[in-house]
């Protein structure tokens, strides 16, 4: 039928007749056209919205705010736990010394022959080459004076190339924005970026997202359904909707089901539980490196078993030492050694056949040792003492394997074989080095419950090269985008800092495509058009204004960065001393950063410099946190001169 207009309609009783049989609710499709997205009552607008606050979701919102777009970030944490991955990782960057011959000669190496598209492994190849300079110019002036390489240096440097033996690794460092690392810093330096954007970038924290809103003819996100103060809001984004909520390696059935293992604790943030990966799954999406993962750094990238939800402490690091070496064996179920025990895997991959693979962790694992090697643990150092209790102990290797469930005759085969490989220095079963093996003196044997160690996972929503969501047909899902580790590029072999290299490039490329003006969605009546009064730009933010505190006559403010955020204090100085440290602002984390909030102020009192502030010890267990509390006392001390 064509068109008719109102005028035709109440012409004559024809068009009566016509305007019965079509009724209301298409007479209002004649009158006014519009689209599903006016179907749905909508509680809030943006331009764009970005699902998660870790250093992904943060360079999206950045990206498309500095594009003119109106922003909220939905985090699901609150402030204090917010930052997944990204507030606890090394807080160190992947980095091809603007060499992107090499640097893609690298990477194409790590995919270890999986089928990896040549544009995307181009993209974060490039990404790498110059993302120094990106990081310099976006994020700190142009000054990269604090900027570091690791490469060389002891620990970080092993992994600076992670795979030296790989064409073009001369070229790939890890680096970190200043001199340390696993402290938060990165994140919070682009958090700070995030806020000072508050004009364009609301913020909403305890506000987990829920469901993607999706037209029904053409499968376009509208927004977003994001549960926030007890009621669940259909929040609208007029251009795109990035997701970036990381993994899922704290979803256990997820774990199982995509990587077969149920022996494992998790070592980084504890709250990815692929909400994301969920929500795009519904949406069409297409899924790749399911299988994919990072773990531990030593003892076949097993460690301690800790109770859920808690992070877990790993046994041994990238180093040799007397968890490693000597008469020491790990072993599975029935009792058998399943892995070089003292090979350094690569983020928790081990060798195997010419490729460095993810181990498939035993539902069981035990680390064998003998009294003397106990002894040599405890006495370096490198044993936990509070898992001393979980060490099961017996006299001989039959008693044990009662203790452990393990098969005897396996567990006794295991031990009696590696006493002959020790003897003969050659390992005819893990092909470990003769230097790292001592045969068991028979006094006790002693067995440590393990598990193994994960990261993160690197699986997710396949994305191209526009950070555009794929279906499973290989289109892209209209208005729908991704950035960080979940849906990463890993596919096999990982290279360390390549997570947070992602977080930035991708970031910047979701955030800019979800900020551009899209077209017009298509005419829809098959429902009524509804009104509705949604909250826009700063009417709802857990953004706070900057706190503003008041110093008296010879008071001073200062401020230095936490692991949550920054810690301020008030001095007073008195005689050209500190008289008094007042703490103002903190956000550090219960039961360890505030052990320093409590502790540390009163010892700078007497401090009458820079150096004097930093010769004060800091609080065991709070590192970060009194490092902070000496920066503020340093700043505000500056002010007094």
């Amino acid at each position: 039928m064509k068109n008719i207009s109102r005028r035709d309609f109440l012409r004559g009783g024809a068009a009566m007749g016509v305007l019965a049989a079509m009724g209301g609710a298409t007479m209002a499709a004649a009158e006014e056209s519009y689209t599903y997205a006016d179907t749905i009552k909508w509680d809030a607008q943006y331009d764009v919205v970005v699902l998660g606050m870790g250093l992904a979701g943060m360079n999206a919102a950045i990206a498309a705010a500095d594009a003119g777009a109106s922003v909220v970030i939905a985090e699901k944490m609150s402030e204090a736990l917010a930052g997944g991955n990204s507030k606890v990782c090394g807080q160190l960057f992947a980095y091809g010394h603007k060499d992107p011959d090499a640097t893609l000669a690298y990477y194409k190496e790590l995919a270890g022959g999986r089928v990896v598209e040549d544009d995307m492994i181009a993209t974060i190849a490039n990404g790498v080459t110059y993302l120094w300079d990106t990081i310099k110019d976006k994020f700190f002036g142009g000054d990269d004076s604090e900027f570091m390489d690791w490469t060389g240096l002891p620990l970080i440097g092993e992994m600076s190339p992670e795979y030296p033996e790989f064409t073009g690794s001369e070229k790939i460092a890890l680096c970190t924005t200043h001199k340390g690392v696993s402290d938060s810093f990165l994140f919070s330096t682009i958090k700070s970026a995030v806020l000072e954007r508050k004009d364009k970038i609301d913020v909403w924290y305890e506000s987990p997202a829920v469901e993607l809103i999706q037209e029904p003819e053409t499968r376009t996100i509208l927004g977003v359904k994001v549960t926030r103060k007890g009621e669940t809001r259909n929040v609208r984004a007029l251009n795109g909707v990035v997701v970036a909520t990381g993994g899922f390696e704290c979803d256990r059935r997820m774990v199982q089901e995509y990587l077969n293992i149920t022996n494992y604790s998790v070592i980084g943030g504890q709250f990815n539980t692929g909400d994301g990966i969920k929500m795009c799954q519904k949406a069409g999406a297409q899924l790749w490196h399911m299988n994919a993962y990072e773990g531990g750094f030593g003892t076949n990238s097993c460690g301690y078993i800790v109770e859920e939800g808690k992070a877990a402490a790993q046994v041994a690091t990238l180093t040799h030492n007397a968890m490693t070496d000597g008469a020491m064996i790990i072993v599975g179920t029935e009792g058998e050694r399943f892995a070089n025990e003292s090979e350094i895997p690569r983020h928790g991959h081990l060798y195997e056949n010419g490729i460095w693979e993810n181990p498939k962790y035993p539902n069981r694992i035990f680390m064998i040792f003998d009294q003397t090697q106990f002894d040599q643990m405890k006495a370096d150092g490198v044993f936990r003492t509070e898992f001393e209790g979980d060490v099961l102990s017996a006299a001989t290797i039959e008693e044990l394997a009662e203790k452990t469930g393990c098969v005897a005759e396996r567990l006794a085969d295991s031990i009696e074989s590696f006493n002959s490989f020790a003897a003969n220095g050659k390992d005819y079963n893990k092909n470990r080095a003769a230097g790292t093996m001592r045969a068991f003196d028979g006094a006790m044997y002693y067995a440590l419950p393990m598990s193994g160690l994960m990261l993160n996972t690197q699986g997710g929503p396949k994305r191209n090269t526009n950070a555009e969501i794929l279906d499973t047909d290989g289109k892209a899902i209209p208005h729908l985008y991704s950035a960080g580790e979940m849906g990463g590029i890993t596919a096999c072999m990982y290279q360390g800092g390549t997570n947070v290299a992602e977080c930035f490039i991708f970031g910047e490329i979701a955030g800019k495509n979800a900020a551009a003006p899209k077209d017009a969605l298509p005419a829809y009546n098959a429902a009524a058009k509804v009104e509705s009064t949604p909250l826009t730009l700063g009417m709802d933010t857990d953004v706070a204004a900057a706190a503003t505190f008041e110093a008296g006559e010879n008071e001073y403010v200062g401020t230095g960065k936490g692991m949550m955020g920054d810690v301020t204090v008030r001095v007073t100085m008195a005689d050209g001393k500190i008289a008094t440290v007042e703490v103002l602002e903190q956000n550090e984390t219960v039961g360890i950063g505030d052990k320093a909030i409590e502790a540390l102020p009163g010892r700078f009192v007497g401090c009458a410099t820079a150096e004097e502030i930093d010769a004060v010890d800091a609080v065991a267990g709070a590192t970060i946190t009194s490092g902070a509390l000496r920066e503020a006392v340093k700043a505000a001390l500056a002010q007094a001169k």
